[in-house]
């Protein structure tokens, strides 16, 4: 097929989007500004530890297992350790086990009885979802205080980085809103629903051997030169005859149809000239800033057993830390013998302004913490830090008028399409699965233009 599509952005979006589309008889370009491919999905290797500088891991998903298999690297998957599944939440200065299952939360000592007890009620609570409802007021509504305190916010920063109050139940979490809006629970819910079937053999939760850019790779491999690196897309403009021109910073190429895969802010300068009001409401989303902070550590300089995925801290501790991933006790191969690899998430929408203190400060600030929560006795071995000026999209309380303003944008510009994590849904998961729609939709236009 000689139809041609341009793919604006080089992340784990664009890449999937490209592959699909090429892997269907299409002519592709991939543009991307950089020199690498992938977005913020980055693996490095330094003094033996090896790094991730966005997920960690990832959780398995019916198109998410279906790509990895198109791409034979099934035997590249590398399973989360089975022993260590633990989540730990701090709360009063200690480090608790969150429960996972019903019979934990009902016999163990994390809830307080009166939470349980609340709990208990959810099924029966009839009252749905009012106009922008916020995380937090969907989980008080629903679950009570307790449950929003010590469970839902400090899994919402360690997901977003953000704030419960400012983001919308409906566009941040939609699958809790279906649950209750189809079964009137979300606890009934969660048992009844009937989820997408996927590979029972296929790991809950995952990585790769040589880490998750393994999966970025493999995809920049397969397009090879249908990628163009170190290139700007400027603005997109239709033509009078239904094709597209994208003004890139080396030339001008027409295209049959455009996928926007790239941050909200760059697409927001890309539309300008197409609809001044989204690109307006796309420059203002909120990303807030966000550092990592790894420490190779001496096991024998750890009091605390890290058995489990790692700690989040809810709000009202009132640390200056949000969170710590323990890596090498995920996943094999994450540090040398005898050593923890530790990511330490610092900044978000909580504390925005400490991302700006130097290395140097950043280094101490979680050393005190890591010393206090657990027990940390020497300072590193080994230290990096990753900085993310603009780290995640925050799905604000509102965001729904602008995924509606999407909407209308890419009706009233048939052929232009946004596919990014500014767009339904910010995982990795979500991001292939919502490419794969992408790619539907883009070739149902086509068949129906040409």
């Amino acid at each position: 097929m000689n139809k041609s599509i341009g793919i604006i952005g080089g992340g784990i979006s664009g890449l999937v989007v490209a592959f699909l589309l090429k892997e269907k008889g299409y002519v592709v370009k991939l543009f991307e500004k950089s020199e690498h491919l992938g977005g913020n999905i980055q693996t490095v290797e330094i003094d033996n530890f090896l790094i991730e500088y966005a997920p960690n891991s990832l959780l398995k998903s019916p198109r998410l297992v279906e790509l990895i298999k198109i791409l034979n690297l099934e035997s590249e998957v590398l399973t989360a350790n089975p022993t260590n599944k633990k989540r730990y939440i701090l709360h009063g200065g200690k480090l608790q086990s969150l429960p996972m299952s019903i019979a934990k939360i009902a016999f163990g000592k994390f809830f307080s009885w009166r939470a349980k007890l609340r709990l208990l009620r959810e099924p029966f609570i009839k009252s749905k979802s009012p106009p922008d409802e916020s995380v937090a007021d969907f989980f008080k509504r629903r679950f009570g205080s307790e449950v929003l305190e010590k469970a839902a916010d400090p899994f919402i920063a360690g997901i977003y980085a953000g704030i419960t109050e400012n983001l919308s139940i409906k566009t941040a979490f939609p699958r809790l809103i279906e649950l209750e809006k189809d079964y009137g629970s979300v606890i009934v819910g969660s048992f009844r629903s009937k989820n997408v079937p996927s590979d029972k053999n296929f790991p809950r939760t995952f990585s790769f051997k040589k880490g998750v850019q393994t999966l970025t790779d493999k995809l920049a491999a397969k397009l090879g030169d249908s990628v163009k690196k170190k290139t700007q897309v400027l603005r997109v403009e239709k033509l009078s005859d239904g094709k597209f021109k994208l003004e890139t910073t080396s030339e001008t190429e027409i295209f049959d149809a455009v996928i926007s895969a790239t941050t909200s802010e760059t697409t927001a300068g890309l539309i300008k000239n197409l609809d001044a009001g989204l690109s307006l409401q796309l420059q203002n989303i909120y990303y807030p800033p966000v550092a990592m902070i790894f420490f190779g550590v001496k096991k024998e300089n750890i009091c605390h057993n890290l058995d489990g995925f790692g700690f989040l801290i809810p709000g009202t501790e009132n640390r200056r830390i949000l969170g710590t991933i323990w890596n090498s006790s995920i996943f094999l191969n994450r540090a040398p013998e005898n050593f923890h690899l530790l990511t330490t998430f610092v900044g978000g929408a909580r504390d925005a302004e400490i991302f700006l203190k130097p290395d140097a400060e950043l280094y101490e600030i979680v050393f005190d913490e890591l010393r206090e929560i657990l027990g940390l006795s020497e300072q590193p071995n080994f230290r990096h830090i990753k900085r993310w000026h603009k780290a995640i999209p925050q799905y604000e309380i509102g965001y729904e008028k602008i995924e509606k303003n999407i909407e209308n944008f890419e009706n009233k510009y048939r052929g232009i399409f946004f596919c990014s994590n500014f767009y339904k849904g910010i995982s990795v998961g979500d991001c292939v699965k919502n490419a794969y729609l992408t790619v539907d939709k883009t070739e149902s236009f086509l068949n129906e233009q040409f």
